[in-house]
């Protein structure tokens, strides 16, 4: 980190008392010549170690974006992937690239990773979460693009590296709460806002980041004409926040309560469609119990 120029010219004046030599040329006056020069070098001394500064973090930024083999490097490389290209290997041959860059066919807009170990394998699994659309309407990839994909990012890593590509149905969100109102508007008016609000939410996440209960409530809390949130502990069905996954085979999974943070199997979240294998979940609407206040 840069010195400030006081910290420099400090440091520079008492180096150079130090020196006899130059102990004839000694003032308090911020005026004198010697006093002058010493402030000028000491600014240009520190205007060099702020770009230093600005050179190492663009440096660092580089590094971990390019080095070959990080978990950065995979993600990176998946969001450059593009439909139907086959991959060619460069002049060089040091890498795999396009031979023309298209955008268009770049249908990977999202990308998270963790590292997993277990039992039988000492060495760590990269396990990628990918999907597709924009953010607040996305979309896991189709089967049938998980192929090239693993194909393509198998062609990309290193020997030896352990890596699986996901891509799943969203996490469905089921908030059975109950919501005091102040009665102001109608109920399906109440409903239609805090539908809106709970959208806004899900929209608002970051790929594959935690879901809070706290969250989720204060998302409902901050509805217009909402006067209380709460979780009724004898209420049937039972009422929290749960999430419903699905696992790799497309099967949705069983409820499964969140009692303060959770992270989704998909790395984004939805509303439930109420059809095919979502029809026993249910929608926002279905979950809430709205009571009127007082």
């Amino acid at each position: 980190m840069s010195r400030t120029i006081r910290e420099i010219y400090n440091e520079a004046t008492t180096e150079r008392n130090k020196r006899l030599e130059l102990s004839e040329f000694s003032s308090d006056s911020k005026m004198s010549i010697m006093n002058g020069l010493t402030w000028t070098v000491a600014a240009v001394i520190h205007s060099f170690e702020t770009l230093l500064d600005v050179f190492a973090v663009d440096i660092s930024t580089a590094i971990n974006q390019r080095v070959n083999g990080t978990p950065t490097f995979y993600a990176n490389a998946l969001l450059q992937y593009q439909k139907g290209d086959e991959l060619s290997i460069r002049e060089d041959g040091l890498a795999f690239g396009y031979a023309n860059v298209d955008e268009t066919k770049r249908i990977i807009t999202q990308v998270s990773y963790i590292e997993s170990t277990d039992d039988t394998n000492l060495d760590s699994k990269l396990i990628l979460k990918v999907a597709t659309g924009e953010k607040g309407h996305l979309e896991p990839l189709p089967a049938s693009e998980m192929v090239p994909v693993n194909s393509y990012i198998g062609k990309m890593k290193f020997a030896g590296t352990r890596i699986e590509v996901i891509s799943r149905e969203g996490d469905v969100l089921i908030p059975r709460i109950t919501v005091y109102y102040d009665g102001a508007i109608p109920e399906s008016e109440i409903y239609d806002k805090i539908e809106e609000k709970l959208n806004g939410y899900i929209m608002g996440m970051p790929f594959d980041s935690s879901v809070y209960v706290s969250s989720v409530i204060e998302a409902v809390r901050s509805t217009e004409h909402v006067t209380d949130v709460y979780i009724d502990d004898k209420a049937t069905p039972e009422q929290g926040i749960f999430i419903a996954s699905y696992d790799a085979d497309g099967n949705l999974l069983a409820p499964v309560k969140v009692y303060r943070l959770t992270k989704t199997s998909s790395g984004f979240m939805k509303q439930s469609s109420a059809t095919g294998k979502e029809q026993e979940l249910p929608t926002f609407r279905q979950a809430i119990k709205l009571i009127v206040e007082g």
